[in-house]
């Protein structure tokens, strides 16, 4: 007789389950719960831009003074339409975000794809910037940096689970 204990077989039974703390959610990743965190404060800054642009676009004619050109009511067409797109966008990323941590059905799906949108939409805004002259690189580097974010963010949110 031997006193040496037998190595047992391999097996999924074996194997104890880690016991890491953890703030992700269970259905999350580490990753993607960070992701999920960055898109919605994203989501929530791009709400405040929007909000911004629109109040600007709808008090333009009070930069004027007291003799406002004759079309000053077209000149703010275009920026209160293009921050109401901005408020819109950023709203969806903040109730996807807020979808992705409750578990939503598609929300996954649908916020990694508007990450995506607006990660294209930095890149594309960021290289407006810098070929307009004057180029301003500062906002070029911010603009690079949502790219990254946003980018990284649809990509995790897009994997398949595990």
């Amino acid at each position: 007789m031997t006193n040496r204990r037998p190595i047992r077989a391999a097996s999924s039974t074996g194997v104890r389950a880690r016991s890491a703390q953890s703030l992700a959610p269970a259905h999350l990743g580490e990753a993607t719960a960070a992701a999920t965190v960055a898109v919605m404060v994203g989501g929530i800054a791009l709400v405040i831009s929007g909000i911004g642009i629109v109040v600007m676009a709808l008090t333009i004619g009070a930069r004027y003074g007291g003799d406002p050109p004759p079309n000053v009511g077209s000149l703010a067409l275009l920026p209160a339409a293009l921050g109401a797109l901005l408020l819109l966008l950023g709203a969806g990323l903040t109730a996807g975000g807020l979808g992705v941590l409750a578990a939503a059905r598609r929300a996954r799906l649908l916020t990694g794809a508007l990450a995506g949108l607006t990660a294209g939409l930095a890149a594309l805004g960021a290289v407006l910037v810098m070929i307009t002259p004057p180029a301003n690189p500062v906002i070029a580097v911010a603009l690079t940096i949502a790219t990254l974010v946003f980018g990284v963010s649809a990509l995790l949110l897009l994997r398949p689970r595990r």
